[in-house]
């Protein structure tokens, strides 16, 4: 049987204020991103239960960790709360602590010249930090990628620091190679039993299989372990000619076409993109290159529905890594077996109806 705890803890402290019984559990983890949480939970007649609740869910103060079986699964920051008078009910959202540098800014002038990519990062993030009230306890590390980039964040921008670090996370191209990171704040006990949350990176998180390798995760439709699944292709997104701006008006913009889509009939279909702290036009043409190879046809995304219970079990894979999805049914007559990436895990606590995990799954870039 899963048993599920919520902890509430003070987001500069992080003492634990509260432990409370919440329903409606449905929680994302999202790979280079702030995954979303919401929740719901009964007021009763008691005072003294009432405050517990108000007083250990305070929107943009409290921290909120999930524990299923003794292990910590996600963690994050309360948002937004919401009482209903005619159901009693008190719910609430909160996002992963990636949300939290979405609220910091780089006022200073930031200057870092050929510089690993992953001090560049673990020196924002320390940076945020070391101001007063700004220190919500992210450990970060001396991890290095091989990668060095030169960038200047100024202060005139004000950029956020999530923004910051997401741009630089898309890398660009060097030569035919694709280079950029992935990076998430994980949570976990610590030896002494208390949350903690570390920064991660990694050139590519997660395990990378073979389409024939024995020993990845496999999901199969409709004979297997997936219950259902979602197959969106999204023409919105698509962008064959892409305009990428770079620092100021002295640096000019650069345009990449995809011409061999173009040739072949597609519309022309544009986008733009901003980079105000590159002042590389080189730099520029490989993130305008990789950003037209990254979305010049509908993104493939496939949704699987699995039990967490049936092999592979919840837990024995996470974000990033390779599984391997079987599919034949009336949308796939002749059968898909492709190695996809997991990019994002959905899980419904589900108090009555059983447990439900969501794998959000894409092909890999390479």
């Amino acid at each position: 049987m899963t048993t599920y705890r919520y902890l509430f803890a003070d987001l500069l402290t992080n003492q634990v204020i509260a432990e409370l019984p919440l329903t409606a559990v449905n929680f994302t983890q999202t790979l280079n991103a702030a995954g979303t949480f919401t929740g719901t939970m009964l007021l009763t007649d008691s005072s003294e239960t009432t405050l517990n609740v108000i007083n250990g869910t305070i929107p943009a103060r409290t921290a909120l960790y999930v524990d299923r079986n003794g292990t910590l699964v996600w963690g994050g920051i309360i948002w937004s709360r919401e009482y209903n008078s005619e159901t009693q009910h008190v719910s609430l959202t909160a996002r992963e602590f990636e949300s939290y540098f979405e609220k910091r800014v780089i006022n200073t002038t930031q200057a870092f010249t050929n510089l690993d990519q992953f001090s560049i990062v673990q020196a924002l993030v320390n940076q945020a930090q070391a101001v007063t009230n700004g220190n919500i306890g992210v450990v970060t590390n001396t991890s290095t990628s091989g990668v060095t980039v030169s960038r200047t964040f100024y202060n005139y921008e004000l950029k956020n620091v999530y923004q910051a670090i997401l741009d630089l996370s898309r890398g660009g191209l060097n030569g035919a190679t694709q280079y950029g990171f992935d990076f998430n704040i994980n949570v976990a006990y610590d030896v002494n039993n208390n949350p903690s949350k570390t920064l991660a990176l990694a050139t590519k998180s997660g395990t990378r299989y073979s389409a024939s390798n024995v020993n990845a995760p496999v999901f199969e439709f409709p004979s297997g372990n997936v219950i259902s699944y979602e197959y969106p292709e999204d023409g919105s997104l698509v962008a064959n000619k892409v305009y990428v701006t770079g620092a100021g008006s002295q640096v000019a913009p650069v345009t990449y076409s995809d011409a061999t889509k173009l040739a072949a009939g597609w519309a022309v279909l544009e986008d733009v993109a901003n980079y105000s702290d590159i002042t590389d036009t080189n730099l520029l043409t490989s993130l305008a290159v990789a950003q037209v190879n990254g979305v010049g046809y509908p993104p493939t995304t496939l949704k699987i529905v699995a039990p967490p219970y049936v092999d592979p079990v919840f837990g024995t894979y996470g974000l990033g890594d390779d599984v391997r999805v079987r599919i034949r049914d009336d949308r796939f007559p002749n059968g898909i077996d492709t190695t996809y990436r997991l990019v994002a895990l959905t899980v419904t606590a589900g108090e009555t109806s059983g447990e439900k995990i969501t794998l959000t799954l894409t092909l890999p870039t390479n």
